[in-house]
């Protein structure tokens, strides 16, 4: 995350939830200004071409979220597309 802090408007989407958990990474994060979207379990359930399927039915929104959202915010992505945050 320091190393990405330099680069500016990135848009991190990930399935590691524990990133949300650890205080430490938290403050990374943050501290980068980066927005996240957390695909929210059962995203990992799905085969990757399930996976691509529903991700690209939802990322219109993700992108549209993403240019409202102010620097350093999360958002929580269902399987059904429904983001949260």
């Amino acid at each position: 995350m320091r190393g990405l802090a330099k680069e500016e408007d990135w848009i991190i989407v990930t399935a590691d939830l524990n990133i949300g958990k650890n205080p430490h990474e938290i403050a990374a994060w943050k501290e980068a200004g980066h927005t996240i979207f957390f695909l929210k379990r059962g995203w990992l359930n799905l085969s990757f071409w399930e996976q691509a399927h529903k991700f690209t039915k939802c990322f219109p929104q993700i992108i549209e979220k993403a240019k409202t959202a102010r620097r350093g915010s999360s958002f929580i992505v269902s399987v059904n597309g429904k983001i949260e945050g």
